[in-house]
């Protein structure tokens, strides 16, 4: 287990995973051992649509595992090359979602990636 501080009200607080984002169990606010606080400014909805994702003429499997009005983020099955700062065309509704890859953290069985949706 790591310490880290909470950058809003500077108590400890423990974790085993620094890149994951979670609210302080003192003051609530949330942010990341290693990126530090949430930057984002919508609601996030937790929510697994499945997909097909083509990306350099072959398909993934894929699912979204959390919705906001500005961003997706999917977990990708299998050994995707999906690399920063791709576009991304996801077939999830009418229209497709166009989105541009901002992260990538890969996996044993896949990848999860965090887009940022263009249209």
């Amino acid at each position: 287990m790591l310490r880290i501080p909470c950058p809003k009200c500077h108590k400890i607080s423990y974790t085993a995973d620094v890149e994951s984002f979670y609210s302080c169990n003192h003051c609530g606010f949330i942010f990341s051992g290693k990126y530090g606080p949430d930057r984002r400014q919508e609601s996030r909805t937790e929510k697994a649509i499945p997909l097909v994702l083509s990306y350099q003429n072959r398909d993934f499997e894929a699912h979204t595992f959390d919705l906001s009005e500005k961003g997706v983020g999917i977990k990708i099955s299998g050994r995707p090359p999906i690399k920063v700062g791709a576009v991304l065309n996801l077939i999830i509704g009418d229209p497709p979602i166009v989105a541009k890859v901002m992260w990538v953290k890969k996996l044993s069985d896949g990848a999860l990636a965090g887009l940022r949706r263009l249209n």
